[in-house]
């Protein structure tokens, strides 16, 4: 006869699954909490990198701003010269003329090339020229252009610049900082090409008159003056001194 033996041990399923699912639900709200956590570092990074590009973004816009301000600002100072300068009558004013024709008898040109030179001082000790031209050609061969060069005492002829011609055959040029008015010999009308570096084909030419600087003067004058009171009150206190000790003997 066969004997069976029936397993008494007692059964744990269910406390070991209810412990399991217990474990389980304590851990949701820590996941829930570190995945918050996770989002909000997240958007604090990406708020810094905006902030930081917005910065970036803003701080090139007010150097741009910056750089248009003092390119408008040296604009406006070169136009405000360059008016001061048009407006200005200059030391003396050249005319420059084309030779008329060598042959007797030959009839004059009608459109002959001239123009007035005006030559004014700056304060600085430099000099500038203005040049109003008239009766030159539009239509000129090889793209070359109409130029006025000073030519100083020393040194290198210096270009004035290619005129502007009109619908009329007139033109016009103006340039600052040239040599001093003590230190011109002559101006050149010439045709050249744009980018010359010498005279080329003279046109027309004159000499400049002999000036003497006028702006450099004045402030050895004002020294000039500021010492000479001095120097009067010396010497009347030398003769007070002298005088005291006359009285005294």
């Amino acid at each position: 006869m066969e004997t069976t033996v029936t397993d008494t041990r007692p059964q744990f399923s269910r406390i070991t699954e209810g412990s399991k699912r217990h474990s389980w639900r304590a851990a949701v709200p820590a996941v829930v909490v570190l995945v918050i956590f996770l989002g909000l570092i997240a958007y604090l990074v990406s708020s810094v990198s905006s902030y930081s590009q917005r910065a970036s973004t803003a701080e090139r816009d007010a150097n741009q701003y910056r750089d248009q301000v003092a390119a408008m600002g040296k604009q406006v100072g070169d136009l405000q010269k360059d008016v001061s300068l048009a407006r200005s009558p200059g030391r003396t004013t050249v005319i420059v003329e084309a030779a008329q024709p060598a042959k007797k008898g030959a009839a004059p040109a009608t459109n002959r090339s001239w123009a007035a030179v005006t030559w004014g001082e700056l304060p600085t000790g430099k000099s500038w020229m203005r040049v109003n031209a008239y009766g030159l050609s539009q239509n000129l061969d090889g793209g070359k252009a109409y130029h006025l060069w000073m030519a100083p005492q020393t040194g290198d002829p210096v270009d004035i610049g290619a005129i502007d011609i009109d619908q009329n055959g007139s033109g016009f040029a103006m340039k600052a900082d040239l040599p001093g008015v003590d230190q011109g010999k002559a101006v050149m009308l010439t045709i050249d090409a744009h980018d010359a570096k010498q005279p080329g084909e003279v046109v027309a030419k004159a000499d400049l008159p002999k000036l003497q600087p006028t702006m450099t003067g004045a402030a050895p004058q004002a020294q000039d003056t500021q010492q000479t009171p001095a120097s009067e009150s010396k010497a009347k206190a030398g003769t007070d001194t002298q005088q005291m000790h006359q009285t005294g003997k």
